[in-house]
């Protein structure tokens, strides 16, 4: 089975950098890894790939210099945004996400607020999810990290009648 590697454009320093792909494609599915929501200055940004672009400007930043949104309902907003931005760069959206793993600081503290956002990106038919509580996650100021598999979006013409 061909790998194909997801890069975008935001995210290219982030590959050369610290060498790995923000998602792959082998086969139908799309393989996403972990996202946090992230900005260059705690603020929510313009884009969800903000805080990672901003940070690998500095070719000599570690991954530890990126920065979380420091509002939770804004950082889960923006995680799901660069969900989003990634899928979308494979061919994919969050419609067609068949499995969800989040890993959260503070679980219980902020799931509420997690699950209010959450809806407000995902509908049915809603993806397998799995919820992980962890002490800690790499963004200092992290309280999720979304890790997501995705279906490529069937062509019509491959659907047949």
């Amino acid at each position: 089975m061909t790998r194909t590697a997801i890069i975008p454009p935001a995210l290219r320093a982030v590959h050369d950098q610290w060498h790995f792909a923000p998602a792959v494609r082998a086969g139908n599915l799309v393989f996403c890894s972990g996202i946090i929501g992230t900005s260059p200055d705690g603020n929510p940004p313009d884009h969800g790939l903000a805080g990672a672009q901003a940070t690998t400007a500095d070719r000599d930043a570690p991954l530890t210099a990126l920065m979380a949104v420091r509002d939770p309902a804004a950082q889960f907003a923006t995680a799901f945004q660069a969900l989003a931005t990634i899928l979308g760069a494979a061919g994919t959206d969050l419609a067609h996400v068949v499995e969800l793993t989040t890993y959260h600081v503070d679980m219980a503290r902020h799931m509420e607020t997690f699950m209010q956002v959450r809806a407000r990106f995902l509908a049915p038919p809603y993806p397998a999810w799995t919820a992980v509580e962890v002490a800690g996650l790499i963004v200092p100021g992290g309280l999720v990290e979304l890790r997501a598999v995705a279906q490529m979006p069937q062509l019509e013409r491959d659907m047949g009648p």
